[in-house]
This record gives structure tokens, sequence and C-alpha cells, in this order.
């Protein structure tokens, strides 16, 4: 079983290999899992030698990208590759470490603010700027070309994909403000794409998206005004779940070319959801089951406490099926998991259900001493 640390390179950076590395080493771990493409965020760096508060560059990439391989849609280069600084290459150095690019795939506000084309459009036609839309065959070919760059010039053991799909309608955006309460079906409603791509794929499959999108839009308009949940259930509904099956296929065709298109050598892993618990994936248009055929499962176990984490444990083997290959991510930090006894046991359920992984999130946030909760949950 793998033993894994996700890492930003700007922690890499500016701590260094020669302290980070014979940390992660000293805790027992093998392999790490590094950010070559991201968003933006606020990140409270506990142990981190220079900015304790860092504020990374929106939607760029950690790597200097091979240009050919990119059509319309091309990605940003982050100023730290573009000085000349490589994170793969340093940790190639070290050796010993399996080295996996996490790879942040559709969510890219500064890709879709230059594509206003191609970002999801809810029910009313408003962009959803961070949220680049999977039917869109330059999107397509924008993740095909990042991955397929990446195997081809790194030495990599897998490619990690992250939101390969379309998001949720709340997703940690900038200053998100609502002064009204969004119920779990106006959410679910609210961050539904009807771009053009999405109604002109799913009637080409048989789905009424006429009748869908207007419904959407005359519940969400009765839910704004009197503040009632919309009637009908995404989860439930004939013609929703016969969209929801198209969007699937969608997300599993994107999935699987990618992994047509990898050398053998490199590994695919998705991480289905960004959804807590798991059992919402199909928001984003996974299938935890059909994704499982043809790549590996890297799924967040991000949920408050050892009983709960267990609980969506057991959902996603029993949903993704007994030969699924699985990875967890835990999070050996509040809230999550408050102590050394916590991280213990959600490590000992990840072992019970045969995980291929666990991995750790994140080096630069965490602090220090997680690194010995985590060397004591393997070595008791």
């Amino acid at each position: 079983m793998r033993r894994g640390m996700y890492l930003y390179p700007w922690d890499l950076e500016e701590e260094g290999p020669a302290a980070i590395l014979p940390r992660l080493r000293d805790a027992g771990l093998d392999s790490i899992s590094l950010a070559v493409s991201y968003h933006a965020g606020k990140f409270v760096r506990p142990h981190a030698p220079g900015k304790r508060v860092y504020f990374p560059e929106d939607g760029t990439i950690y790597f200097t990208p091979e240009a050919a391989r990119y059509g319309r849609i091309k990605p940003l280069v982050n100023s730290r590759a573009a000085d000349g600084y490589d994170a793969l290459a340093v940790l190639a150095a070290a050796g010993d470490f399996a080295v996996s690019a996490w790879t942040v795939g559709l969510h890219n506000t500064p890709l879709g603010l230059a594509h206003p084309d191609v970002v999801v459009r809810n029910a009313f036609g408003d962009p959803l700027w961070n949220a680049l839309c999977p039917a869109q065959p330059d999107v397509q070919d924008y993740i095909v070309g990042l991955c397929t760059d990446l195997a081809a010039n790194h030495p990599l053991a897998e490619i990690s994909i992250e939101t390969p799909g379309w998001q949720a309608f709340r997703h940690g955006h900038h200053h998100e403000f609502e002064l009204i309460e969004l119920t779990p079906r106006a959410q679910i409603l609210l961050g539904m794409c009807f771009c053009p791509a999405c109604r002109a794929g799913a009637s080409a499959a048989g789905v009424d998206v006429a009748a869908l999108w207007a419904r959407t839009r005359a519940e969400l308009e009765l839910f704004f005004w009197e503040g009632a949940e919309p009637a009908t259930d995404p989860a439930t509904d004939p013609d929703w779940r016969a969209f929801t099956a198209w969007r699937i296929s969608i997300v599993n065709g994107l999935v699987q070319r990618i992994r047509d298109e990898l050398p053998s050598s490199v590994g695919l892993a998705i991480v289905p959801t960004t959804q807590s618990p798991n059992d919402l994936c199909w928001i984003e248009g996974s299938d935890l089951a059909e994704l499982a055929t043809f790549c590996r499962l890297e799924v967040p176990a991000y949920q408050n406490g050892v009983p709960a984490i267990a609980a969506d444990i057991a959902y996603v083997r029993a949903s993704a099926g007994p030969d699924a290959r699985i990875g967890y991510i835990l999070r050996p930090t509040f809230p999550n998991l408050a102590t050394a006894v916590d991280v213990r046991a959600a490590v000992a359920a990840c072992v019970a259900d045969e995980a291929q992984s666990v991995s750790f999130y994140n080096y630069g946030p965490l602090r220090l001493s997680a690194l010995d909760w985590i060397r004591a949950a393997f070595n008791d």
C-alpha cells in the first residue's frame, strides 16, 4: 500500500527538499502528489519560512508546457515555472518517491474568462466562470493535452485528475456571498449546465432538455420568490436521471480518452468529487463503478470524525465494487481528524478496506506534528 503526501510546489521551493523530504521519509511516506495545475486560494502555512498566508496565482500550471499539444485553449504558466523553477525535476532528483502529478482539470477561472463560450451556463444562462464544461470539445482537448504533456515530458508514476467533470455550484469561489439560504436541491439545480454543448449533446441522446431547462428555471424562480424547496428531486426524477446518465457518459468518455492517450507506464487516478460525502459525486458526472473499470479512484475522505469517514469508505467500496482500485485521502488535522488516535483509526479503516493507497492532505497547511501522528498510525 502506497503512503503519500499532497504537496504544493511553492512549499517545496520555499522550505526546500532538504527539509521536506527527510520529514516525509521519517513519517513512513513513499509517494508525493504534487500540484502541477492549480487554482486560487488563501492558505495559512504554520511552518513556512516565508509568508504565513499565501495566495497562489489562479489557474496556472507549474511546469513548462509543450505548446504543440494544445489547441485553442492553452495553459497559463505560473511565474515560478516561467522563472525556471521545476518542482517535478526536484522530486525526480530525489529518486525515492513515486510522484503523482496532481492536476486540477476544469476548475479554472482565468481560462473561463478568456474563453466565455466554453464555461458552464446555468438554467438562466449565467456563466460560472470557474467551471469549464467537459461537454465542450475545446475543453476536452485542453485537459487531454495537459495530461499527455505531463506524461511525455516528466518521469511520473501517475497522473491524478481533480475536477474532470462538472463542478457543484458551491466550490469555494472567491467571496461567495448569499443572503438567502440555498437548499440542497436549489444548489444542485443552480449549478447544472445548460450550455449549447450540453443541450445539443443530451438532446441527441434522447433527453428532453428543453422541457428540463424550462422546468428548472421555473422552479428556481419560485424558490427565489418564495423560498420553497424546488419540487423536483434531481436524484430521483426520471428526466433528471436521464440527463445525469448522459453527463456521466461524457465524463467517462473523457477519462477513457485520457487513459488511452497516456503511455501504459503512467497510471491514471481520478478524484471523483469535491463534494462530501462521496454519495454526491453524481452531481459532477462521476459514477464510481464505471470510472473504476479504467482508472484508479483517489477518494477524499474529508468527513468530520472517524465514524463518518468509515461510513463514507464503506459507501465508496460498495458503490465502486470489490475489485476497484481505491486510494483514500485523509486530513490529519482539525476538524476531520483532531487527534493522533483519530488518525490511527482512520488509517486502520482504509487498511481494512484494502486500499491501494492512503495519502494525506496537505503538507504546507498542516502542523508538523501531524507527521508524528501519521508515523504512529502506520507503526502501531
